[in-house]
């Protein structure tokens, strides 16, 4: 086949392999729409699988004591953000915050003027630092259940917990009662009785569904959330930057403040979401457009160019640039490469050994070859000519039986 008819040929065979590229275009928008919509689906299902949400019915949620309390006449309200709160009557209403180790030093602030009962379930230290509750949340080796060994009553009508993920340590100057110690100096659960009380669960899960009826984890659980007629159940978010609201916290002690003047969102409902779906839509467009794996296709060429002209191209292009030496080293490295091929050298060989074997076959002086293969490279055209001549000859010499 001749150039020109490759030639001709070209167009047709570009709009081939245009089309062949566009064919994934249409199952890959398929692809993102499925997965949309099932991200949609899946992100407004009901079911809630957070970690103590009184909302989720698995393992690790805390749905059983929330059906239980509400069944005693308890209002147990889950609220998403902070602000959501909006607490009427503080002294009637306990604030539950679980999981507050994704409070911001604001939120903890606002946590710490509410005048209400507070109960912290898996606190953060720094929730606990900024209560100024001097006590110290520790991991729990010993598992095992634990005596009360307080004067709390409600622990007292527990009689016995597991101290299980964290344990409390209380400091010099801590008020708090530590309650179930276990052999690791730390206690499951304390108590702090002021002006408020706030009641501590370090070992939370205590109080999920998974754990709940075993030994006096009911009875802890439920004395401690069922103090007053109302709950309100906050669990940390770390998409959430509103505070607390509750009646009194504008200032007039009237009203409780405007959600959005006071304790705005941030970021709105459905941000983390709407980042979700954003991040795999670029996870799936960089897929798409990164290496496709797959049999490698053959794509014939516009022109075809012969090796004797691409050869004396890139002599043109030694020559113009004056690169002798770099020339003469090619040449040397090929011929004594093609050499030692014929003699059987492997290619690991070193230079005194590739000198000898070549010497042998070609009767010559070993010092001769050296200079011939190693030598000082030419600076002239002349020069580069005759180690031309000279690699000619050697190698006729080699090869001569």
């Amino acid at each position: 086949m001749t150039a020109t008819d490759q030639l001709h040929r070209a167009p047709r065979t570009d709009g081939a392999l245009t089309r062949a590229r566009r064919r994934p275009l249409g199952p890959i928008a398929i692809l993102l729409f499925v997965v949309f919509i099932g991200v949609l689906i899946w992100t407004a299902r009901p079911e809630d699988y957070t970690t103590l949400s009184i909302d989720n019915a698995t393992e690790d949620g805390t749905r059983a004591v929330a059906q239980i309390l509400r069944g005693q006449g308890v209002d147990v309200r889950q609220t998403a953000t902070l602000s959501g709160a909006r607490i009427a009557d503080p002294a009637s209403t306990t604030l539950v915050i679980a999981d507050g180790e994704m409070l911001v030093d604001y939120q903890i602030e606002a946590i710490a003027d509410y005048p209400g009962d507070l109960v912290l379930i898996r606190p953060g230290q720094a929730l606990l630092d900024g209560l100024d509750t001097d006590l110290s949340v520790r991991a729990s080796l010993d598992a095992g259940a634990q005596a009360a060994r307080c004067d709390d009553p409600d622990a007292t009508a527990a009689e016995s917990v597991a101290t299980l993920d964290s344990v409390l340590v209380g400091g010099e100057r801590s008020g708090a009662v530590v309650c179930f110690p276990n052999a690791d100096g730390g206690g499951a659960f304390a108590v702090l009785d002021g002006e408020r009380r706030v009641s501590v669960l370090a070992s939370w899960p205590i109080v999920t569904n998974e754990h709940l009826d075993a030994y006096g984890h009911a009875a802890l659980s439920l004395r401690t959330l069922g103090r007053h007629e109302s709950v309100v159940w906050y669990v940390g978010d770390v998409f959430d930057a509103s505070t607390l609201t509750w009646e009194g916290s504008g200032g007039d002690g009237e009203t409780p403040p405007s959600e959005v003047e006071a304790n705005p969102d941030f970021l709105p409902p459905g941000t983390g979401p709407v980042l979700f779906v954003l991040g795999l839509t670029v996870a799936v467009a960089a897929l798409w457009r990164a290496r496709r794996f797959g049999r490698l296709v053959r794509e014939p060429l516009p022109v075809e160019v012969r090796a004797s002209e691409a050869t004396r191209g890139r002599a043109r292009l030694y020559r113009r640039a004056r690169a002798s030496g770099r020339a003469a080293a090619a040449m040397r490295a090929r011929a004594a490469l093609r050499m030692g091929r014929r003699l059987g050298l492997p290619r690991t060989s070193d230079r005194a050994a590739t000198v000898a074997a070549i010497a042998h076959a070609a009767r010559r002086d070993p010092r001769d070859v050296d200079r011939i293969l190693y030598g000082e490279p030419p600076t002239s055209d002349g020069q580069l000519m005759s180690i031309i001549d000279e690699l000619d000859t050697l190698e006729r010499e080699v090869q001569r039986p």
